[in-house]
């Protein structure tokens, strides 16, 4: 129950955070992905996702899928600021919060889901 609200509450807390200022989170968009979309635009898109999934997962509405694209979304997080900004900090958080998200995935016990 911890890693799942430990989960949501990044997710939902960035994921508003995101919706409100898209320019504050413009730097970390690929380049190829501001070659086909607007930052800005693709930012609140990012962040709808993020919230979406963050309340599935509090809610342990569908967690299995919510936690899948979780783990995809913070793989590829994790891989892109590994390639832009190198090994730091910040992939360590995001690395534990993929970690988090893995262990949502895998996670069998059924203690206050909605849906499988």
């Amino acid at each position: 129950m911890v890693a799942r609200l430990s989960l949501a509450v990044v997710f939902v807390g960035i994921g508003i955070w995101e919706i409100a200022q898209p320019s504050y989170w413009a730097m970390y968009v690929p380049g190829f992905v501001s070659a086909l979309i607007r930052t800005n635009t693709f930012v609140m898109l990012h962040g709808i996702t993020l919230l979406v999934i963050g309340l599935a997962v509090v809610l342990g509405a569908y967690l299995r899928i919510a936690s899948g694209l979780a783990v995809l979304i913070m793989l590829s997080i994790v891989v892109d600021l590994t390639v832009t900004f190198g090994f730091d900090d910040i992939v360590i958080r995001d690395l534990g919060i993929l970690l988090i998200a893995l262990a949502l995935f895998f996670d069998d016990t059924n203690y206050m889901r909605l849906r499988k």
